[in-house]
């Protein structure tokens, strides 16, 4: 095994020098090219123990996931390992299953030390309980709109998003419009059926709550509550579901009823997923940046557990409105919005 001791008689210098070009600290440039050509040429590995042993940091965060089977989490998963990759961490990504319960287990491995950090792309342990931790241990929150938490979160604004479009539908001349929600545990689908009430409530249309359907975010989920919807009040004339995933199933319930999309029910989505471009017809949505939310919710990370200062606890990305064929207004005309707030992304 190729230890420091041989890197250090190869480029001529101490283990110690060798020791300060890995943790990056200040070596004259000549010299720092001698040892990374050491090591190159050696195909040198640091123990990964004696670092943790040394530094007291594993160089591992767990990202915890709702539900891995959801392809929206798949792009925000390669942004967190883009970042990660940089600064030499590894991922471990615990799936949920749905199960809020589970997260509980992960926040109590952060604090016996097992794991440098946590990014949780659920929030679903309470508010009190999530903020008393993260005050002593790193914790950011992805794709959740925390508002009034001093818990570090990345998100879009759900409710500004959802308002929007919605009211898109309304523009287009629809007021009888149905609402597929996800879990109503989950902050993120609270914030998404809220813009739904804003919206309407904006333009002055009752508020009907038997046209709001509660399930998971699934395909059959969303076949399934659309079924029902339909038999309860065959009067709606657009539905905005919760996901993409939910509007493709409520899309294939229309269809199989005899409905034609969108000339008798419009239909929009939340996240655009690769599918929803290519489903029939192509699906109106609210785009993520989701690598980027990704990316920069590691760099958040990457600050706390290295004690270094936040400019903000909050950073609110961007979000498009993709119209396309499912909402019977195919132009290509796409709205953006106009509200990202600071984001952090110095190291």
């Amino acid at each position: 095994m190729i230890t420091i001791t041989d890197v250090a008689k190869a480029a001529g210098v101490s283990t110690a020098t060798v020791s300060r070009v890995l943790h990056n600290k200040a070596v004259k440039p000549h010299t720092k090219e001698a040892v990374m050509n050491a090591i190159k040429e050696l195909n040198y590995k640091p123990n990964a123990l004696a670092q943790q042993l040394r530094t007291q940091k594993t160089k591992t965060v767990i990202v915890v996931v709702p539900d891995i089977s959801n392809t929206f989490f798949s792009e925000i998963l390669f942004g967190i390992e883009d970042a990660a990759r940089e600064h030499d961490y590894q991922i471990l990504i615990a799936d949920m299953h749905n199960q809020p319960n589970i997260e509980d287990y992960y926040f109590q491995a952060i604090q016996q030390r097992t794991i440098d950090g946590i990014i949780s792309l659920s929030a679903t342990i309470a508010k009190n309980l999530m903020e008393q931790i993260a005050e002593e241990y790193p914790i950011v929150v992805a794709c959740q709109y925390l508002d009034n938490y001093m818990v570090p979160n990345v998100t879009i604004d759900n409710i500004s998003a959802a308002t929007a479009i919605t009211e898109h539908l309304i523009q287009l001349g629809h007021t009888r419009i149905a609402h597929i929600a996800g879990d109503p545990n989950s902050l993120l689908y609270r914030d998404r059926f809220n813009g739904y009430i804003a919206a309407l409530a904006k333009h002055n249309i009752p508020i009907d709550l038997s046209l709001v359907r509660y399930g998971v975010s699934s395909i059959q989920s969303g076949y399934d509550e659309m079924k029902y919807l339909l038999n309860q009040d065959p009067s709606i004339s657009a539905v905005f579901a919760a996901g993409d995933i939910i509007a493709v199933g409520a899309i294939n319930a229309l269809k199989e009823s005899g409905k034609r999309v969108p000339e008798d029910c419009a239909v929009v989505g939340f996240d655009d997923i690769e599918i929803a471009s290519f489903w029939e017809p192509p699906l109106t949505t609210v785009r993520q940046p989701r690598r980027k939310l990704g990316q920069t919710a590691f760099r958040k990370l990457y600050k706390l557990m290295n004690q270094h200062p936040l400019k903000s606890v909050q950073d609110v990305l961007d979000y498009e409105i993709m119209i396309r064929e499912s909402c019977g207004y195919n132009q290509n005309l796409n709205r953006k919005n106009n509200t990202t707030k600071e984001i952090d992304y110095e190291m």
